[in-house]
């Protein structure tokens, strides 16, 4: 752990303490995905919380994380984490078949997305284009730690994450997943 590891410049530009956590829940491990879920799916027989275990390996602000114990006979707990180890293990992952095949492929299916992101000049052309200025801008406000927790169940915590392009700001929406390196 390096020297800094312990401080980052926070929204306003000051040197605060990191105050980032992993969430932690026993016998879950991060990877292989089909171990997790097997895993996951057997704690879950012995009555062990899905929510829980699916926080498990996250990272979250500590200021800005679903409330601890989650319920009644919790088994989870937060480790501090160094942001290095925040930054080398984050990152954004947009499939591009959720462009392609729903953002931009009709308005009718997209809810609207497709006239908002064609009147920022994208298009089922430029999707791979797209796709990498969300994946940048998603995981760049994260690390900063600008997300706004959403709905949480057995899926996961969902986060809203602020994207402007073009000088329009919007939120996207993102599940937030354990590290995998």
């Amino acid at each position: 752990m390096g020297v800094f590891d312990n401080y980052v410049l926070n929204e306003n530009d000051e040197i605060v303490e990191n105050q980032w956590i992993e969430w932690d829940h026993f016998m879950i491990p991060n990877n292989p995905q089909s171990i997790r879920t097997i895993m996951r799916k057997i704690m879950a027989m012995s009555g062990h919380c899905l929510i829980c275990t699916s926080l498990d390996g996250c990272y979250l602000l500590d200021r800005k994380r679903p409330p601890q114990p989650l319920h009644l006979n919790c088994d989870c707990k937060k480790k501090n984490i160094n942001h290095s180890q925040l930054v080398y293990n984050s990152e954004s992952v947009l499939p591009i078949v959720k462009l392609t095949n729903y953002v931009l492929k009709n308005n009718k299916d997209s809810k609207g997305k497709r006239g908002i992101f064609e009147s920022l000049g994208f298009s089922i052309k430029n999707a791979y284009e797209l796709q990498g200025i969300l994946e940048h801008q998603a995981i760049s406000n994260y690390i900063k730690g600008e997300y706004v927790l959403k709905k949480l169940d057995k899926f996961g915590q969902r986060l809203a994450i602020p994207i402007n392009i073009s000088g329009h700001l919007f939120y996207s929406g993102w599940l937030l997943c354990p590290e995998v390196k």
